[in-house]
């Protein structure tokens, strides 16, 4: 996987301006980063340079072409790292079924997180999208499960639980008429939800948890949509969605 030296990529690590004294000499451990959005935010892990090493859980051995990306068959041995990133993955994420990714779902939160624990990780950043309609309360941006709330007891120094609006599920109906409805829906949807709701790229969501998780502080947060939208629009604006006038 080729490093990213991008402008974007150089204007959030500048964006987060956490101080670090030695950035190439910690390592991660990153855990279902697969779909489009998992498959970005493991590639700003690897190309950044904050990383000597990170350790990538998959179902099988496979080759790797650099020394900063370390596949790790989940449940053989365990790596030791300082910091732990778990994606979590729904039905409406879309992933080969040749991707050798070890994908974890919301019930399986802790499982990953005792995984980041036992490899001893002191942070951790759990990636968890969350449908555009469960953005619109104060919810969305606060514990939100019994699981959540055993994590906090798990001791991480650092504990950072992002909520990016989930995208939509990529299944294709298999009657032309159900397509359209579904298109129309979505449609309709992106024109009425609220700004802060509607699905960023994964590209650029990738670089607002990026950015998010590298500004917080020690000890439990947690950001939904609506943080993620206020970080674009403070400290990365020229990703930001456009406002729409209306006319």
């Amino acid at each position: 996987m080729p490093p990213i030296n991008d402008a974007e990529l150089s204007h959030a690590l500048r964006a987060a301006q956490e101080p670090q004294a030695a950035p190439a000499a910690r390592s991660a451990l990153a855990l279902g980063c697969a779909g489009a959005l998992g498959e970005e935010l493991l590639s700003l892990l690897v190309g950044s340079g904050q990383y000597r090493q990170v350790h990538v859980g998959v179902t099988q051995p496979i080759g790797s072409a650099t020394a900063r990306f370390a596949p790790w068959v989940v449940g053989q041995g365990t790596p030791l790292v300082d910091d732990a990133w778990i994606c979590l993955t729904g039905a409406e994420t879309f992933v080969p079924k040749a991707s050798p990714v070890r994908r974890f779902a919301a019930d399986e939160l802790l499982a990953a997180a005792r995984l980041a624990r036992d490899a001893g990780a002191r942070r951790l950043a759990v990636v968890a999208p969350l449908a555009a309609l469960l953005q619109m309360g104060a919810s969305a941006s606060h514990i939100g499960s019994a699981d959540e709330m055993e994590l906090t007891r798990f001791g991480f120094e650092r504990l950072v639980i992002v909520r990016p609006t989930a995208a939509d599920a990529q299944a294709q109906d298999p009657h032309p008429l159900a397509r359209l409805v579904r298109s129309m829906g979505r449609t309709l949807g992106q024109i009425m939800l609220p700004r802060h709701a509607q699905q960023l790229s994964p590209r650029n969501a990738a670089l607002a948890i990026w950015a998010a998780v590298q500004a917080a502080g020690d000890g439990t947060s947690v950001l939904g949509a609506r943080e993620l939208l206020a970080l674009l629009e403070a400290r990365l604006p020229h990703l930001a969605p456009p406002r729409r006038s209306l006319r």
